[in-house]
């Protein structure tokens, strides 16, 4: 009974020894865990950038038009619209013909440069790629930098045979291209919207502010309703202030124009029954149909203002058509 007494004893022993490791090892296991997200996010966030998601993209369908090779290195195009188009995709961009903006640009320069030698045999490599890209908007022709003429780097190191140099050097080439697709892609992603800034207002859009202070004012049609309810309080204070005669013309327009650029980088604004009296264009009748975010709802809102108030503010043609 002794015996036996023991023997439950040290199992139970056993049994608690083994709980308590159990709990420390889950413990363990979740202070990984922690500590791999922890660096993640410091990673992600502590380099400046953001969680992109399709919803924040410029645009979500792209045109790839004229990709040159103008080196002498076979295949490079061909293996560079392969990356080109997997990147896209890893972004969220859709690859379509008939998109309104439009990927052009050449690869200028390849070259394979031996580093280092052993035994009088060249046993490291680097391949150095550069290239020229712009994004084109067709509608308007304008043309934004992508990369020019920067380096793309990537090295290997081989000592066998020549087949084998050459398997590794185009595997250190797709490398390299892949990073050549992923800085073009970034670049869209991040960039575009300052680098297509001319959609916002500025105060020389302003062809009548008195009569445009009035309309927002003392709205009296759904579109002015709805603009002073979006004012900051500071703007709907000095559009009363400016009507009793109180602050001069140059003190209000800045604060105008910042309000509808910040209107016009928000959501839609079009309500079928806000602009019913309001003749609206074709082109932005068919931007309507397609319920657009990023750059083109942004654009639908800049014509929506302007065809609001043609007699107030300047059209999106006349901006352009300066640049």
């Amino acid at each position: 009974m002794k015996k036996e007494g023991n023997k439950n004893k040290l199992e139970g022993n056993i049994s608690m020894t083994t709980c308590y490791r159990t709990k420390s090892l889950c413990l363990s296991f979740r202070h990984f865990y922690f500590l791999i997200l922890t660096f993640y996010l410091l990673l992600l966030f502590g380099c400046g950038y953001t969680i992109q998601t399709k919803a924040n993209l410029p645009f979500d369908t792209i045109a790839v038009g004229k990709l040159e090779n103008k080196t002498y290195e076979p295949k490079l195009q061909d293996m560079f619209s392969r990356s080109l188009a997997e990147t896209f995709a890893e972004y969220g961009f859709k690859v379509s013909s008939s998109a309104r903006y439009r990927l052009e640009g050449e690869i200028t320069k390849f070259e394979l440069e031996p580093l280092t030698e052993q035994n009088l045999v060249a046993a490291q490599y680097k391949v150095v790629i550069k290239a020229n890209f712009r994004l084109i908007d067709t509608s308007t022709r304008k043309s934004v930098p992508l990369v020019a003429d920067s380096p793309f780097i990537t090295y290997f190191s081989s000592t066998e045979r020549l087949e084998n140099v050459l398997a590794q050097k185009e595997l250190s080439t797709v490398s390299a291209l892949k990073n050549l697709s992923q800085e073009i892609v970034r670049i869209i992603t991040y960039n575009t919207p300052k680098n297509l800034a001319y959609l916002l207002f500025t105060a020389s859009d302003i062809k009548n502010l008195e009569n445009l202070i009035l309309k927002l004012h003392e709205p009296k049609d759904p579109v002015s309703i709805y603009l002073r309810q979006q004012l900051s309080p500071n703007t709907r204070q000095m559009l009363h202030e400016y009507v009793n005669a109180k602050i001069p013309p140059d003190k209000i327009k800045p604060l105008i124009v910042n309000d509808l650029n910040t209107i016009v980088q928000g959501v839609s604004i079009f309500d079928e029954k806000r602009f019913a009296h309001i003749a609206l264009t074709q082109e932005t009748l068919d931007l309507i149909k397609q319920n657009p975010s990023g750059l083109e709802r942004m654009r639908l809102n800049r014509l929506l203002i302007q065809e609001a108030y043609p007699d107030e503010i300047a059209g999106l043609n006349r901006i352009t058509e300066k640049q």
